[in-house]
This record gives structure tokens, sequence and C-alpha cells, in this order.
């Protein structure tokens, strides 16, 4: 009977002994949670050079800041969650939307002489734009010069380069 006292004293002691480290050890801190993801976001060459802001409350990771695009806003996610000890992670980044195609402020006016140029009937010039300023290059008859000119101000360009020859 001690025997069995003894076995039963003992194994109950390596039983609370257990229960104590097991309850113990609850995985790592908020605050390394917190640096363990922002060491692998830097590390993921798409999201090296983003500010990503990454807090970390009872093992819930909290994402914000501004990324290039919606790719990058899971990536980040991902990487998050993959993280020992994450328990889920809140994704508030932006994706900055795509820009749009930016049209040179100089096309419009290029094309609004070349109309103003055939309206007058003026052919054999060649018209090009640059900051503004259009340029008039090619063969002219003196007669049509001054239609020539009327049609590049019609545009309203910052200035008109006259380089025509007059036959």
């Amino acid at each position: 009977m001690k025997t069995a006292t003894r076995f039963f004293s003992a194994g109950l002691g390596l039983l609370l002994l257990a229960g104590l480290l097991t309850g113990c050890n609850k995985g790592p801190s908020d605050e390394v949670i917190t640096q363990n993801v922002q060491a692998k976001l830097k590390a993921d060459p798409a999201l090296a050079t983003e500010v990503i802001t990454v807090t970390t409350a009872n093992g819930v990771v909290t994402l914000a800041g501004t990324v290039k695009s919606n790719a990058e806003k899971s990536r980040a996610e991902q990487l998050a969650r993959s993280v020992e000890a994450v328990k889920s992670v809140t994704n508030s980044l932006t994706a900055k939307p795509a820009p749009l195609p930016v049209i040179a402020q100089d096309d419009p006016l290029k094309t609004q002489v070349a109309a103003n140029l055939a309206k007058y009937g003026i052919t054999g010039v060649t018209v090009t734009v640059a900051n503004g300023e259009v340029t008039l290059e090619g063969n002219i008859a003196r007669a049509k010069l001054q239609d020539a000119m009327k049609a590049a101000n019609e545009a309203h360009p910052k200035k008109v380069n006259n380089k025509l020859i007059v036959k």
C-alpha cells in the first residue's frame, strides 16, 4: 500500500509539474510577434520599401499603411499569418490606385493646330509641340502664311515658333 501511495504521489507530482509548465508557456509576447512580422515584411523584396505599421494585441496582428497594389496587400497579410503564435490578422492596408495613363498636354495642342491648319486648307506644314510651344516647319505659299500663324494661335499655345519657308 505504501508503494502504491508513493507511485500515486509521484505520478500526481509529475502531472502537476507538467500542467504548470504547459500553463506557463503562453508563447511569444505581442512585442515578439510584432518584431517577427516586421522582419518577414522587410525580408520580402516587394514589401521591403513599403511603410507598413504592425501592431499586435493578444496575438491579433493589425497591418496599417499604404502599399502599391492589392497583390502586395494580400502578400503582407499572408506573411503576417505565417508567423508563429499569430491568431488572426486585421489587414487595414490601403492599395494605391493604379495611375491613370497620362496624356501629354502637348498632344491635344498638336491635334488642335493640325485641325486648324486643315480648316484653312494648309498642307505641307509639320507641327511639333514641346512644353506648350508650337513649332511650324515646312514650305508654305506667302498667301497662306498668315492663315498658318492664325491656325496655330487659335489653339492657344504658350508660343508659336515659325520655321516655315515661304515660297
